[in-house]
């Protein structure tokens, strides 16, 4: 069967037969450095206080940040990640450029997969992943990912749950100090990949029917209660929304049964058919069209694996299907 292209393979570039630091930095493209620069109203006058961020060869800008705002080299960022390459025996895999450079990323593979029990078939991945952040939105960090190796589904195993900020490091004067704690607390990190074996062995071996994957579907996927008798004039649109939301249910369960890897038997076959939706088939035809699909597996990406709404809806998943609660049988979608 042909395995979905991962999203970050969409995105990126292939570094795979990069070895040095700094090979792995050129042929990714991080071979830049980013400035600050006062910022100017429309008379000329400077802004106090305020300063751009951007690209010192291209001139580019990423954003607008205060004076306690400090760049954090690109370089400095990314060594820490080589050495934990090469601790840990991984291999580069794919980097990129998230627009033109405000975000820089790249994963390596862990040597050491697993395998589900009672499904040796069934393989995880283990990657880990730097985001460099240049735009001044968000802080540097280090990542922990699973890969499930017959659909490419990613999830971030760093969640809230698992205090984020152990693994960041932010634009301060004392990035230097953040950095060294975000090096230790990722080093502990890796163990997470234990958790999500268990998790997901755990999930695989409680049953669940297909009534009960659309009780489930229905949990991730609410609906708005609506005042029909205030909102009579709107009565269409709602229903339009409402059945939009059915087809997007009525999909999930659809994978849950045939997605790839999945037998429609267990609570793992229903977080693989979040994963898989989410990363491959919600508004696939975005992805490939020729002219914006490029964009549009970048903004996926970063939704999906990073940080938004796709990575939170998978970590929703993840603690809906964990609870030892039963779902509410749906037979179909009204």
């Amino acid at each position: 069967m042909e395995q979905l292209t991962a999203l970050d393979q969409r995105t990126g570039t292939d570094i795979t037969k990069s070895y040095d630091v700094h090979e792995v930095i050129h042929t990714a493209g991080f071979d830049f450095e980013v400035e600050t620069v006062p910022v100017h109203d429309p008379e000329g006058s400077q802004v106090i206080g305020r300063n751009l961020l951007r690209r010192s060869d291209t001139k580019q800008v990423f954003g607008v940040v205060g004076n306690r705002y400090q760049t954090v080299p690109i370089e400095e960022m990314f060594k820490p990640f080589h050495r934990m390459v090469e601790q840990y025996g991984a291999t580069y895999e794919t980097a990129g450029l998230i627009g033109g450079g405000r975000k820089c990323w790249a994963s390596a593979v862990l040597p050491d997969t697993f395998k589900l029990k009672g499904r040796p078939e069934d393989e995880i991945q283990k990657r880990i992943m730097v985001l460099i952040s240049n735009d001044g939105t968000s802080k540097n960090s280090y990542m922990s990912i699973a890969n499930r190796i017959f659909c490419n589904n990613q999830i971030n195993l760093i969640s809230r749950r698992h205090q984020q900020s152990n693994y960041k490091v932010g634009h301060t004067s004392t990035w230097e100090d953040q950095l060294v704690d975000a090096q230790l607390g990722f080093d502990g990190a890796l163990s997470l990949h234990k958790e999500f074996e268990y998790m997901a062995n755990d999930l695989n071996s409680k049953k669940m029917s297909e009534e009960e994957m659309r009780g489930f579907s229905t949990e991730l996927f609410p609906h708005q209660t609506y005042d029909y008798q205030k909102k009579e004039k709107d009565k269409e649109k709602i229903m339009r929304s409402l059945n939009r939301l059915n087809i997007k249910r009525e999909e999930i369960v659809t994978l849950f049964k045939e997605g790839r890897g999945n037998v429609g038997t267990t609570r793992w076959d229903a977080l693989n058919a979040v994963t898989e939706y989410l990363d491959h088939h919600k508004q696939a035809s975005r992805l490939n069209n020729e002219k914006t699909g490029a964009a549009h597996a970048e903004k996926r990406f970063v939704s999906n694996v990073i940080q938004g709404s796709g990575n939170s809806m998978k970590q929703r998943a993840i603690t809906l299907l964990s609870d030892v609660k039963k779902f509410k049988k749906v037979e179909q979608f009204a």
